[in-house]
């Protein structure tokens, strides 16, 4: 626990692009500071520590690790590096939030997850699309029992990554190793899932990939794309109900804000919510009207929040997102990859 007004100190392992979006979170929170930064690109690590005028860097994970005044990491690197960096943080003691996918596989989450249950550290995923995108809001609507019973949804989340639509891609979004592709980058649509109405019964799932070569602005000559950048699934609820999901990297277009945001639909024996655009929600409940607007009602909280909550009041269950969050989503891909390679529905296992 910390005591007094001390700040949580957190550490940034992985000082990319997608850093300053954590920043962008983390300096909102008055119980926060982060006191580290870490990259192995030198040049760039100190243009993003001036940015944010964070005080000590690295360019080696153990060196940020060996800090005494450091509670916490903040792992942001890619994919396949997340379980040793997490099983080295827990090493030293140090809370834990990572990035999604957890891992590339479910059986490393869950080594992940045991050992930081073992170390008493607390442990987060960050599937911040639930405070991102409306599916938070959505959710207080099911929890009041706005739609009853859920009978069935359709998630939709496509974003354009073709070479003449978005040059600026990089190559690992379509390496496996990396943890690229539709299924895993877009993993968040299972945690929507497992959010709106629990854990999934069974999978069946489709694959494509439009491009098995293509240039990336780190490899303009062209990859071997080795991930499908096209995704189709239809999943079924322990509770009941039935979702179907897709994901694409290969959808042209965006949001009127330039960005892409999940479409969510969700009936049930009351009533139906949807997102309408970005930042709103229309539904309906009762007699059969048409769908009108929704109080969506104030933002829901992100994980950074709860990670910075938890550790000052040493209580694991003020997040919502953990470890075993992240390895129930991850069950989830293994399922579906399963069912392309066998073309067979995929049952999941709930211990």
């Amino acid at each position: 626990m910390i005591s007094g007004t001390r700040k949580v100190r957190i550490g940034i392992i992985g000082a990319g692009e997608f850093a300053n979006t954590h920043m962008e979170q983390f300096s909102k929170l008055d119980n926060v500071e982060v006191v580290a930064a870490m990259r192995r690109n030198s040049e760039e690590l100190a243009t993003f520590q001036k940015k944010w005028d964070i005080p000590t860097s690295f360019t080696n994970h153990h060196e940020m690790l060996d800090m005494d005044s450091l509670d916490a990491v903040d792992i942001i690197t890619p994919t396949d590096s997340h379980k040793q960096i997490a099983l080295d943080a827990i090493a030293a003691g140090k809370h834990v939030l990572c990035d999604k996918p957890l891992a590339l596989k479910a059986s490393d989450c869950k080594e992940m997850l045991d050992t930081a249950e073992k170390a008493g550290i607390i442990h987060c995923t960050n599937f911040n699309q639930r405070g991102n995108t409306m599916i938070g809001r959505i959710k207080r609507y099911i929890d009041d029992d706005f739609i009853g019973r859920i009978y069935h949804a359709n998630l939709w989340w496509g974003m354009s990554h073709q070479y003449d639509a978005r040059p600026e891609t990089l190559s690992w979004r379509f390496r496996s190793e990396n943890g690229g592709g539709s299924v895993y980058e877009l993993i968040h649509v299972f945690d929507m899932l497992r959010f709106i109405n629990g854990d999934v019964k069974r999978v069946v799932a489709s694959f494509d990939t439009t491009h098995v070569q293509r240039p990336t602005a780190d490899n303009p000559e062209g990859i071997e794309v080795d991930v499908p950048d096209v995704s189709g699934f239809l999943c079924e609820w322990v509770k009941g109900g039935i979702a179907v999901v897709h994901t694409s990297f290969a959808s042209r277009g965006t949001d009127p804000d330039g960005k892409t945001s999940p479409r969510v639909e969700v009936s049930g024996e009351k009533g139906r919510l949807t997102t309408d655009g970005r930042y709103a929600i229309r539904g309906v409940t009762g007699p059969n009207n048409p769908v009108a607007q929704l109080d969506p009602g104030p933002e829901y909280p992100q994980p950074y929040q709860q990670f910075a909550d938890a550790i000052v009041a040493d209580d694991q269950s003020l997040i919502e997102t953990s470890f075993y969050d992240g390895l129930k989503a991850a069950e989830i891909v293994d399922a579906a990859y399963i069912s392309v390679s066998e073309s067979r529905w995929v049952t999941l296992v709930h211990r």
